[in-house]
């Protein structure tokens, strides 16, 4: 922390950081965002920049209400002759009743990197969460971005978890090959095992930002209720061996540019029950578009890739307790 807090103490020596104002920042934000991590930027990343610059040149009251909606609004800027080359964005989210701060968007323009800028922004951020008494700060980071990592080891942050998005298209012509495996609906007597199995592959803690919401995966008239109240279009399936529950998927629509697949599988062992169910729901989407599945990364690779998945990217996600 010595050399961090050298580095930030340098860096504020010459630049500006100042909290992020919403309706002027948003356009050169995006434009900084876009700049920095063009490579990795997937279809939603990009839409999310597109409301950013028209929220940034709209003038009516509606289109400034609807990017309030769409834009961060906690987080801070570095800028430097009018400039703005530095950036944090903080997300809020509750846990358990908590309300945590996801530290997201930490860019810096590449003409003004290794000058400590992002180490004071990210600290800054960190300052932020503990005034508002959060009981943590999380962020997540690439798995291949071992200097970024580093950075956030160095601050204190513990890596608890490591997932892969995964994306495939539907795909009807897929066979439907005989094997011990059957595909039916999922049961009411399933729940228990399914739910469990749910709450190891997305925790709350990091599955907020996602479209899954446990209850609309139920079987039964709760399940029902909680998909109608929410407006959840969902189906699901069980895939049983001898007679026994293997693992469970959904498929849920979304407003992404992909929809949602979620996986509900034991530890290990149900390698042949994941493989087949994912292909029967690309077999069996109901739309065309993309999918995508999150999850524990290694957990099941072989059989997710075998069913026609391929790895999107795969994120190590950090938490700092304040």
């Amino acid at each position: 922390m010595t050399a961090i807090s050298e580095a930030t103490a340098s860096a504020a020596r010459q630049g500006k950081l100042r909290p992020f104002d919403f309706r002027r920042d948003q356009g050169a934000v995006a434009d900084l965002v876009e700049l920095c991590f063009a490579e990795t930027l997937d279809p939603d990343g990009r839409e999310y920049l597109t409301r950013m610059r028209s929220t940034a040149r709209s003038t009516s009251l509606a289109g400034l209400a609807k990017g309030w909606a769409n834009a961060p609004l906690n987080g801070f800027v570095w800028q430097e002759n009018g400039r703005i080359i530095g950036n944090v964005s903080l997300i809020p989210y509750l846990v358990q009743g908590q309300r945590c701060y996801l530290i997201a968007n930490v860019a810096v323009h590449p003409d003004y990197r290794l000058r400590g800028i992002g180490q004071t922004l990210t600290e800054r951020a960190i300052e932020f969460g503990r005034s508002r008494r959060a009981p943590a700060v999380w962020l997540h980071v690439r798995l291949e971005n071992q200097i970024a990592r580093g950075i956030y080891l160095a601050f204190g942050f513990q890596e608890r978890a490591v997932r892969t998005t995964w994306v495939a298209n539907p795909d009807n012509t897929l066979p439907g090959e005989a094997s011990q495996i059957q595909i039916a609906p999922l049961k009411n007597r399933d729940w228990q095992a399914v739910r469990g199995w749910l709450q190891r592959s997305y925790p709350a803690e990091l599955a907020w930002h996602s479209w899954f919401r446990l209850s609309n995966l139920r079987p039964g008239v709760l399940g029902v209720i909680s998909r109608f109240l929410h407006n959840a279009y969902v189906y699901q399936w069980a895939a049983r061996q001898h007679g026994r529950l293997a693992a469970c998927g959904a498929w849920q629509a979304t407003y992404a540019y992909a929809n949602a697949i979620w996986l509900a599988a034991p530890d290990k062992g149900a390698d042949e029950a994941v493989l087949k169910l994912l292909q029967h729901i690309r077999r069996r989407s109901p739309t065309r578009r993309a999918l995508a599945l999150e999850y524990p990364a290694g957990d099941y690779a072989g059989a997710i890739q075998e069913a026609g998945f391929r790895e999107q990217q795969t994120l190590v996600w950090m938490e700092l307790k304040l």
